[in-house]
């Protein structure tokens, strides 16, 4: 396939959509390197422009069945999508780390009114509901909180999508406090 064709946008969306990965490869040639650029001035982190950047890219493959752009909105359209997946990722942040905080808080309430004995078998019993998640769920919960592992080295590591292990930690979590709320 002749790579002047994708010069013309509009036969590169039309490529795009039709899943030609030449096509992709392309955008991603062209645009990469801007986007990257672009989310690094944004994060102030050229580690997390570069996942916002692929992320991108995955989501613009995933979803250009449905690309409907006119001409010269493509770059517009990809840095929009980069520009909304570094809000959500830092939304999503801000609601674990003040749920971390909340749960450091009451830990710390309970563990001046609890004796010993008490915060051990609470410990077990943590422990206990940590071991009757579902496996998958329990191998995501365990690399990020006890070995302090990042989603995407977790995704990366058990070869599944980054996603997929938001979906587990949430599952985790949700399970975890349902389970212990009682008990805690």
């Amino acid at each position: 396939m002749d790579q002047d064709n994708f010069k013309n946008e509009s036969y590169l969306i039309a490529q795009l959509k039709s899943g030609c990965k030449e096509a992709y490869g392309h955008l991603f040639k062209l645009y990469h390197g801007e986007l990257c650029n672009y989310m690094t001035a944004i994060s102030g982190n050229p580690k997390i422009a570069e996942d916002i950047a692929q992320q991108t890219f995955i989501k613009i493959w995933e979803n250009r069945k449905k690309l409907s752009l006119s001409k010269d909105k493509l770059k517009r359209y990809l840095f929009k999508v980069a520009y909304n997946l570094f809000i959500d990722s830092q939304r999503r942040k801000k609601k674990e780390f003040e749920l971390l905080e909340n749960l450091k808080q009451e830990a710390y309430l309970e563990l001046v009114d609890a004796d010993t004995s008490l915060f051990e078998e609470r410990l077990k019993r943590v422990e206990m509901e940590i071991d009757n998640l579902p496996e998958q769920c329990k191998k995501v919960f365990i690399m990020s909180k006890k070995e302090g592992l990042k989603y995407r080295e977790i995704s990366e590591q058990l070869h599944i999508s980054i996603k997929t292990v938001e979906v587990h930690m949430a599952k985790a979590m949700k399970r975890l406090r349902a389970q212990l709320t009682s008990f805690l």
